[in-house]
């Protein structure tokens, strides 16, 4: 398969708390397992601050990249909640208050919702609104960028329930376990790479090497490529 044209994403981490290590990126991890279980190659990942040339940046950096960037961050009520500003700046469009999500806003809080909350009801001009799971605020997309919210809970719930219009063709993968150390099959990688040039070969050793002392993980879109590759090394470094 043509790796250019794989479906491919880049994950943009938002929040001065990530970057001074207040708060771990678990919402990096999950969705790095969920695009792989959905045939997603992560290509990029990248943490920035709150600070809307930091995010501009980042998108010119990957939008025309990948098939799909995925915010996380910065969509709440509050002063450093700036992601939809600085994603609409990074696409050269416009904020504006959408109608439908202002309505939900009023019907919800009432006579309560103050200008903070109302700052929800923000998207950059053009945005479809993906509402999902009972929740008030859907995820907002524009063009190939996705946007969502840096609470993991929420994270978690709102990947869940749009992921599956993300679905492609799966990997295959297959594991080997080697005795040997991983310089003395260092060349045998790369003459299976030559031999099956659609494959992709990750070696990983091991520090204590009671059982084997290398891993190797096969992976291709093609299982009987990984079927033939994994035959042949098996061979090789018996």
């Amino acid at each position: 398969m043509d790796v250019m044209r794989e479906t491919t994403a880049a994950y943009i981490g938002i929040g001065d708390e990530l970057l001074a290590g207040k708060t771990p990126d678990t919402n990096f991890l999950y969705l790095a397992q969920a695009l792989r279980d959905l045939g997603i190659r992560l290509l990029r990942a990248v943490v920035v601050p709150d600070d809307l040339d930091a995010i501009r940046e980042a998108l010119d950096l990957l939008r025309h990249r990948v098939t799909y960037v995925f915010t996380s961050g910065g969509l709440g009520p509050t002063h450093d909640d700036v992601t939809v500003e600085g994603v609409a700046r990074a696409l050269g469009v416009r904020v504006i208050r959408d109608p439908i999500l202002e309505k939900k806003l009023r019907e919800h809080f009432g006579q309560s919702l103050d200008h903070s909350s109302l700052k929800m009801a923000s998207v950059p001009e053009g945005a479809a609104l993906h509402f999902c799971d009972r929740l008030l605020i859907p995820v907002l997309s524009i063009r190939n960028v996705y946007l969502f919210p840096g609470i993991p809970e929420l994270f978690r719930r709102k990947l869940d329930s749009i992921k599956e219009r993300f679905r492609t063709a799966p990997f295959c993968t297959e594991e080997i376990l080697c005795e040997r150390f991983e310089s003395e099959i260092a060349d045998i990688l790369l003459e299976a790479l030559e031999r099956f040039p659609t494959l992709k070969i990750g070696s990983y050793p091991k520090l204590d090497p009671e059982g084997y002392s290398v891993k190797i993980l096969l992976e291709s879109r093609d299982r009987a490529v990984v079927a033939q590759a994994a035959d042949y090394l098996r061979k090789a470094i018996a």
